[in-house]
């Protein structure tokens, strides 16, 4: 017996893209020089699920950028690491990464993860 996955990838992809769409909103909110840990939060939460979500579904380059980003806002989250506008704007491209890679996954385009 075999599972028809496509109706499962389309909810991740919906979801993945509102979680995109909360990060860039609230990323675009941010104050470096008054960081807002609800607000962290709820970017972090967004990069953890996309990242759990896309690791379930075999989607690895996803899942191993949107790591990477996720270590970025847990050290801010954690107060090891200062936010910057720098990092703000490099989050921002990320997320600008992350939704072409997903349009790619989800229209059954290849990956350049050379990008």
């Amino acid at each position: 017996m075999s599972i028809d996955l496509s109706q499962f990838h389309q909810v991740f992809f919906e979801e993945s893209f509102e979680g995109l769409e909360t990060m860039e909103s609230s990323l675009l909110d941010l104050d470096c020089d008054s960081v807002d840990s609800e607000t962290i939060n709820a970017i972090f939460r967004a990069a953890h699920s996309i990242k759990g979500s896309s690791s379930t579904f075999g989607f690895t380059p996803v899942a191993e950028f949107t790591h990477v980003l996720e270590t970025l806002l847990d050290q801010v989250r954690q107060g090891t690491r200062k936010l910057m506008p720098d990092h703000v704007d490099l989050l921002l491209q990320s997320v600008d990464c992350l939704r072409g890679m997903l349009t790619a996954l989800q229209s059954g385009s290849a990956l350049d993860v050379a990008q």
